[in-house]
Parts: structure tokens; C-alpha cells; sequence
């Protein structure tokens, strides 16, 4: 009898401490999803930052041996190197615009051209005539922008996966500008060129 009442007493017991476990666990299940989602938040955030800044430099360097005057390769470049950039489609800006990246042609003292050579063999020309000259391409910018920002550059903002009326936050990327020296700017050694009238 005694040994009877006592494995009743250890039934009850062990379905109690059940109960209980699933108790806490819906108490602390919400609690680890939130900081998962948080968690995945954060990495994604740390991984556009890393992949943009990646990308003004790709665009940077790549800019340097395109044809200061030939907007539509640029643009292209552009393009890709944003693309690039949203990794696989991932979106960046807020209400679905995408930040773009812009590449600028800068004279020695940093400052933009004041008119782009019409082909690179008369920035060749205009930098050994005058290397401080206002149509002088020494370095070329990429930076990122907000879609519409015009020569400002306004920064673009990071869109957060998880956000809704309660959870409404973002923050602005920094433009990532990256300035590298001008290269060739699509000039091919031994190729003469035609280039219009400056």
C-alpha cells in the first residue's frame, strides 16, 4: 500500500514538472525568437555595409579604364557594380528604391572637372600640359547615393527585413566614397584616336 501511494505520488509529480516545462517554454520561446531575429538583422546589415563598400571600390577602380566622356559605360558600370552590391536582390533603400552608386571624374585638387575630355587621349594632353587644370581627370570617386539625389548625394537608407508599425527603425549608410587615381581612362597604347575638337 505504502509502495503504491509512493509511485502515485512520482506519477503525479513527473506529469506536474511536465506541465511546467512546457510553461517556461512558451514563456521563453517568444523571448529567443526575437533575438534571433535580431541576430539576423544585424549580420544582414553587417553584410551590406560590407558588401557596399566593396562595391565603390570595384566601381572606383573599374571606372578608372572607362572613357571619361562615354556616360553610357559608365552608367552601365554603375549598374553593375549596384547590383552587385544588393547581393542576389536584397533590397537596400527604403520604399523599394535601391541605393545606386555614382562615379565622378575629379581634377588634383579634388574638386569635379570642369568639363569632361571628350577622349582619353586629350586628358593625356591636358594633364601634361596642366596637371592642376580643370580638364584634367587625376582621380575618380564612387560613392552611393540615394536614387535621386542629384550631385549632392544624399546617403541611402538601409531597409530592415523585419519592421512594421511597432519596430519602425532604419539608419543611413555613409556614401563609402572611394577616390582612386585615374588610369588609363580607356586609352589603348599604339591606338590613335579620333577625338572631337576640345
Amino acid at each position: 500500500m505504502i509502495l503504491q501511494a509512493t509511485r502515485r505520488t512520482r506519477a503525479q509529480r513527473r506529469s506536474g514538472e511536465g506541465g511546467g516545462t512546457v510553461v517556461e517554454f512558451a514563456m521563453t520561446l517568444p523571448i529567443f525568437l526575437l533575438f534571433m531575429l535580431g541576430l539576423f538583422e544585424v549580420a544582414r546589415a553587417i553584410y551590406l555595409w560590407s558588401a557596399l563598400s566593396d562595391a565603390t571600390r570595384a566601381a572606383a577602380r573599374a571606372a578608372a579604364t572607362v572613357d571619361a566622356a562615354d556616360s553610357d559605360a559608365l552608367a552601365a558600370l554603375g549598374e553593375r557594380a549596384s547590383v552587385a552590391a544588393r547581393a542576389g536582390g536584397m533590397a537596400l533603400g527604403t520604399s523599394g528604391l535601391d541605393g545606386r552608386i555614382v562615379i565622378t571624374h575629379l581634377r588634383s585638387d579634388l574638386n569635379r572637372v570642369d568639363a569632361v575630355p571628350p577622349c582619353p587621349s586629350r586628358n593625356i594632353i591636358n594633364c601634361n600640359t596642366n596637371p592642376n587644370g580643370g580638364a584634367c581627370v587625376r582621380y575618380i570617386q564612387a560613392r552611393l547615393c540615394a536614387p535621386g539625389s542629384g550631385p549632392e548625394c544624399v546617403p541611402a537608407r538601409y531597409k530592415p527585413l523585419f519592421s512594421g508599425s511597432y519596430l519602425n527603425w532604419s539608419f543611413s549608410y555613409p556614401t563609402f566614397a572611394t577616390v582612386t587615381p585615374a588610369g588609363s581612362l580607356g586609352h589603348q597604347s599604339g591606338v590613335t584616336e579620333v577625338c572631337p575638337a576640345f
